[in-house]
């Protein structure tokens, strides 16, 4: 890599790889970092039987991640299990060890508040609409929906980082600050765990879904800054059917 990209000023592995945990069918997930000048196109080849994918990331994008509301929790804890392959000037060593101990800033916390209270809304609505319908798709789909919002908002809430995908319910699950019947509905709802009773995921889904707008308004709304966003939190939730 280093041979045919002179560019790269570093190169990370992550994922369960660099966690030491990878299964008999683990990938091998690679980032090669650059300073500046054209990104080059991401590839991945064969070694063996094991699939290896190589990305590619420039220096002031790894950094933009920490005001980014969508990247934010998934870099901070990508970074805590990230493993450095080549850094000969220690640039991303330093970066990441500000990763390990940033704190998120109120803009941050509260973007993803907003979207997540936002889009529960707006799902829980078409929920029920699909209930109303029979449409099972449309219920299931828009459950689904509400629980990963409710599980942004609880990583939020907590502020976790996340380890990985594959462990992101079992840290949500794990989370102090959470509301009533988390171990209950959140599985059902995002579809971890299957039934074919409709109005299970229903029931479930909509339970998640108010007692999770509440616990925002209660453990946010005092902190909340953008007009909006107070309006919208103190809107009571029986105008939106829940």
């Amino acid at each position: 890599m280093r041979r045919e990209y002179p560019g790269v000023i570093g190169v990370l592995v992550h994922g369960s790889v660099a966690r030491g945990e990878p299964g008999p069918f683990s990938d091998v997930d690679m980032l090669a970092v650059i300073k500046s000048g054209k990104k080059p196109s991401d590839f991945s080849y064969f070694d063996g039987d094991i699939h290896v994918g190589i990305g590619f990331l420039k220096i002031g994008e790894l950094e933009k991640e920490f005001t980014d509301p969508k990247a934010f929790f998934w870099a901070r804890g990508s970074a805590l299990a990230t493993k450095v392959l080549y850094d000969p000037k220690g640039i991303i060593r330093s970066v990441l060890l500000r990763w390990k101990g940033v704190k998120p800033p109120h803009k941050v916390v509260e973007k993803s508040l907003w979207d997540a209270y936002y889009y529960m809304i707006e799902y829980s609505g078409k929920m029920r609409n699909g209930w109303r319908k029979q449409d099972d798709y449309m219920t299931r789909h828009s459950a689904r929906i509400i629980a990963q919002c409710a599980e942004r908002a609880l990583i939020v809430l907590n502020d976790i980082s996340i380890i990985s995908e594959n462990y992101v319910w079992h840290q949500v699950l794990k989370a102090g600050n959470r509301p009533r019947h988390l171990r209950d509905d959140y599985p059902i709802a995002l579809g971890i765990q299957g039934t074919s009773d409709t109005s299970k995921v229903y029931r479930s889904a909509s339970r998640l879904c108010k007692e999770t707008l509440r616990l925002i308004r209660d453990e946010f709304g005092g902190r909340a800054k953008h007009r909006r966003f107070q309006e919208l939190l103190a809107e009571p939730l029986e105008k939106h059917g829940l």
